[in-house]
């Protein structure tokens, strides 16, 4: 049966399978947690401060967290005043190889030597948030990780290679300075969702 709405004629079974769909759209997302909109700490404080984070012995991972917040222009960042205060402990970072490839020889040629050519950096955080007028604890402590997967170039080299080269730098250690900035960064922001979002 039709149903004619201003002039458009519309099918009737079509519209119940479109609702029976939207319907269940909406239970799944409910039912997996997904909900619309800013958590709900948001709501009731305007400020928050972000302490030296533990555990970060140069300062990088600091910066970055405050840079992430200070981009997302929910809570004003203070010095010493916050209503809230975000308490993080940085754990160290953790290094696996998880890609190998065969060496080849100087004329180009595989051998039969296993070497590592891909690593992947793991890094987690402990986050608790407390308000700075009670000292309560409104969310965590929460463990919080992030990993970064990275290719570097295999050292290749023998002892023999290296013997009058004391203090030169290798790929691997290279390599992991370098994805140490993006893996802060996605903590970072994987740390300042978790507060802005909470519920």
């Amino acid at each position: 049966m039709n149903i004619s709405i201003n002039g458009a004629i519309i099918d009737r079974k079509k519209v119940k399978k479109v609702s029976l769909l939207f319907s269940l759209i909406i239970l799944l997302l409910s039912g997996c947690g997904y909900r619309f909109g800013k958590g709900e700490l948001i709501a009731e404080y305007q400020s928050i401060t972000i302490p030296y984070v533990a555990g970060d012995d140069d300062g990088f991972f600091s910066a970055e967290l405050i840079r992430r917040f200070s981009e997302t222009g929910t809570l004003c960042l203070s010095n010493c005043n916050g209503e809230l205060i975000l308490d993080v402990c940085l754990f160290e970072p953790d290094d696996e190889n998880i890609g190998y490839i065969y060496a080849r020889n100087e004329d180009e040629e595989l051998t039969k030597k296993v070497v590592s050519h891909e690593g992947r950096l793991s890094i987690s955080a402990k986050v608790t948030v407390r308000e700075a007028a009670t000292g309560a604890c409104l969310l965590g402590p929460c463990e919080i990780d992030s990993f970064l997967d990275f290719d570097f170039e295999p050292d290749l080299a023998t002892f023999e290679d290296h013997e009058f080269a004391l203090g030169q730098l290798e790929m691997h250690p290279l390599a992991i300075d370098a994805a140490m900035q993006s893996l802060y960064e996605r903590l970072a922001q994987k740390i300042v969702d978790y507060v802005i979002h909470s519920w």
